[in-house]
């Protein structure tokens, strides 16, 4: 199970022979290659698409830029150990590059390397100014016990993208672990008053109604189409999560769970 907390509706995209943070764009064989990997990736076969990621990189001119696209083939295939190499490499060439910080934020995150993550994340985010960046970054922090400083990445993640229901989401998660529980019922309940809501955002209002311990009003929460067996199910996991005696544990349970 993916923590919701993490990388929610936030995936890597792999732009076609893009020039990732101000690298050049891939040409002529390596451009070639770089379209074959997108195709390959396409049809779900994301284990070859970074094989032919590696060898796009090994021609390459622009070994900044195409160690960026290799890291990302290796998070998309499930590597996020492997992605930080290339990161890595891709950092060892332009220091400051926001796209390369991302990425190896994002792989030590995968990679639950969650202190490392938030440092690296703390640098990328001001650099990359997007929500996911922040959201990220919020990430890293939550699930190393820093309530407070998640809570601000994601206020900043909200501050770029203010429609975005799943940082809003976070948002409440974060104050509930911070045990604030008043304001995270209300910043979820109005997440779910959003006709664009899902499944995930209802399932995060039942879980802040728990830790605040309004079971009753957990349970009364009416889930479209949701069986009603399964959200039993799981207001038995999140009665748990109350008990749980650090902020980053509860984070990581609440992660765990919300993403079930």
């Amino acid at each position: 199970m993916r923590p919701v907390l993490a990388l929610t509706a936030l995936p890597l995209i792999l732009a076609a022979c893009a020039s990732p943070d101000g690298t050049r764009p891939a040409t002529g064989e390596e451009a070639k290659m770089i379209r074959l990997a997108q195709d390959i990736q396409a049809r779900g076969d994301a284990a070859t698409a970074a094989g032919l990621y590696a060898q796009a990189a090994q021609q390459s001119t622009d070994p900044v830029g195409a160690n960026i696209r290799l890291g990302e083939a290796l998070m998309a295939a499930g590597d996020p150990e492997g992605a930080a190499r290339p990161f890595r490499t891709a950092l060892n060439a332009d220091p400051d590059n926001g796209a390369a910080l991302l990425g190896l934020g994002t792989a030590q995150l995968r990679a639950d390397q969650v202190q490392g993550a938030a440092r690296t994340l703390a640098v990328a985010a001001p650099k990359v100014r997007s929500g996911t960046a922040y959201n990220r970054l919020g990430t890293a922090l939550i699930l190393s016990g820093d309530t407070a400083g998640a809570e601000a990445a994601f206020r900043n993640a909200a501050g770029l993208e203010p429609a975005n229901l799943d940082t809003q989401s976070n948002i409440a998660l974060a104050e509930a672990v911070a045990g604030r529980n008043a304001e995270a019922v209300a910043t979820a309940r109005a997440v779910t008053t959003s006709p664009r809501s899902e499944l995930r955002h209802f399932r995060n209002l039942m879980l802040v109604l728990m830790m605040g311990g309004q079971d009753t009003a957990a349970a009364a929460v009416q889930v479209p189409d949701w069986p009603e067996a399964e959200k039993r199910a799981f207001l038995t996991e999140a009665r748990k999560i109350r008990g749980i005696p650090t902020a980053a544990g509860k984070a990581r349970a609440i992660g765990l769970l919300a993403a079930g």
